[in-house]
């Protein structure tokens, strides 16, 4: 049996946990209530059968749709990594978003608004409230960088904002369209170590 499992009685919420899992990408295995789940790491389920599995219960109900920081709230009750998430962020006309918990990709994206970039390094961070946050920012463009920089700091006050020399970060192969470019880069940028940004920096700036 995987390590994470699904089990409902109900075929609505069966669909929806497989729908996620798949879109995740997350290898999983179905079973019957009356299984034995004694080698689940996770045992996905509603909040009405979630009894029987005591902390191992994963609750539809307080699953995220996005497939993204849905993958995060579940590897991240798998254990085995350091409980860290990881945010690299690549400035730009486009800028490219990429999320990892641990050395686990998450999600990469691509974004041309601010706000709602924020809002989804902010939407992580809710789902795994016990993790570390570690956002990294290319600072190729100082000023974007920055402004970046105060509102991260502002959306997600538990973040380590750190910017980051992103020289050799961009690819330029021919394959690569620009906004798989962009979320490449932003994946080199998170494990790319920068100076920290304290929170009065922020709030002066």
């Amino acid at each position: 049996m995987s390590r994470i499992c699904v089990t409902t009685s109900k075929a609505r919420a069966y669909y929806a946990l497989v729908s996620r899992l798949r879109k995740a990408g997350l290898p999983f295995s179905s079973a019957v209530p009356e299984s034995d789940f004694g080698e689940c790491d996770v045992v996905l389920t509603t909040e009405d059968e979630s009894e029987r599995f005591g902390d191992k219960a994963l609750l539809l109900e307080r699953l995220d749709e996005d497939p993204g920081v849905f993958k995060g709230q579940v590897v991240s009750r798998l254990g085995g990594e350091e409980d860290l998430i990881l945010v690299g962020i690549d400035p730009g006309k486009r800028t490219g978003l990429a999320v990892f918990y641990g050395r686990t990709k998450l999600s990469s994206n691509t974004f041309d608004s601010i706000a709602a970039l924020c809002s989804r390094v902010a939407a992580y961070a809710r789902a795994m409230p016990t993790s570390r946050i570690v956002v990294r920012i290319g600072n190729g463009n100082r000023v974007m960088a920055e402004e970046l920089a105060d509102h991260v700091g502002t959306e997600v006050p538990a973040a380590t904002v750190e910017l980051v020399d992103e020289s050799g970060t961009s690819l330029r192969s021919s394959k690569m369209k620009g906004v798989q470019r962009d979320q490449a880069a932003a994946a080199k940028i998170a494990f790319r170590k920068g100076e920290a940004v304290s929170p009065p920096t922020r709030s002066q700036s």
